[in-house]
């Protein structure tokens, strides 16, 4: 069997219930249906590297992450940057979003979409 996207042995991103839930919520809005979202990262950002995320659909080779009735995609190159990673999603008086909490970020900007290792 050669090159097929592949459930992770080594979780590479781990999602809270309520990450899962938010993520549900999302993809049912979206007028053309995906598998589930791509978690991804780019060059560029204030500190170097960003953060994306988008819905998608399984590619080959992608670390395939399911967590609370979710799959998650990523690639092989963003899996080495993410290993560790946990996706959550808050709420609060300050706003709601989905946070990524990356122990191998050295360093963030104020915004806390970018960072560098």
């Amino acid at each position: 069997m050669a090159d097929t996207a592949t459930t992770s042995e080594t979780t590479v991103v781990t999602v809270t219930e309520a990450a899962a839930v938010e993520v549900k919520r999302l993809l049912q809005e979206e007028k053309e249906p995906k598998q589930g979202l791509r978690m991804e990262i780019r060059g560029g950002g204030c500190s170097g590297m960003s953060y994306g995320m988008s819905f998608d659909n399984a590619q080959e080779k992608d670390h395939i992450v399911e967590a609370h009735g979710v799959k998650i995609f990523i690639d092989p190159k963003s899996a080495i940057y993410l290993k560790g990673t946990m996706l959550d999603f808050q709420s609060g008086l300050n706003g709601q979003g989905f946070v990524i909490k990356n122990p191998q970020a050295k360093g963030s900007c104020g915004c806390g979409n970018s960072f560098s290792v």
